[in-house]
């Protein structure tokens, strides 16, 4: 578990050390009316045994120059043998607030609300053979953003309550529209 949370969090720090490493773009901080569309990389440290990877897609709308709502989705490559046919996935809405708001680089705390559902099948057949479980939480964590070009480049660990309580961090990119 330690070693795949090292190699996420190196691939994490890399892709945001990239923009400072590239010619960076002018742009105009966070205003309101400002919709993102974004995908990235998911890691849920407490899925299964040893945590998982998943693909994260994201919407967001800016309200204010400072706060944002949001709603995301993550779905969970899960490769635990002990599990047939396994399926996690959760669903998030979010509002977040930018502590910084600046034309290259962001900071921003967010609150919200997750629903997570898990599902397996037993490898014996019978009436009780499927697993599942829905569980809804809280969702409490922060992240920043880098503007390169027309890509905002994001990290965001939370931490999600209530539920299947678990850590996660996300790494991806978002275009303004």
């Amino acid at each position: 578990m330690i070693r795949k949370a090292g190699k996420l969090i190196l691939l994490g720090s890399l892709l945001l050390l990239l923009p400072l490493l590239l010619p960076l773009s002018i742009q105009a901080q966070k205003n309101a009316g400002d919709t993102e569309v974004g995908l990235g990389v998911a890691y849920g440290f407490d899925i299964a045994t040893d945590g998982e990877l998943g693909i994260n897609g994201s919407v967001y709308y800016s309200v204010t120059d400072r706060i944002r709502l949001g709603a995301d989705a993550i779905y969970y490559l899960l490769n635990d043998p002990q599990f047939q046919k396994p399926s996690f996935f959760e669903l998030n809405l979010n509002t977040g607030y930018h502590v910084v708001n600046q034309e290259v680089f962001r900071a921003y705390l967010l609150l919200g609300m997750h629903y997570a559902s898990f599902r397996y099948e037993r490898p014996v057949r019978a009436a009780d053979s499927e697993e599942s479980d829905n569980e809804i939480g809280l969702n409490i964590g922060g992240g920043i953003e880098f503007d390169h070009e027309s890509i905002i480049l994001f990290l965001e660990p939370k931490r999600s309550i209530g539920g299947f309580d678990q850590y996660s961090i996300t790494v991806g990119g978002r275009i303004v529209f």
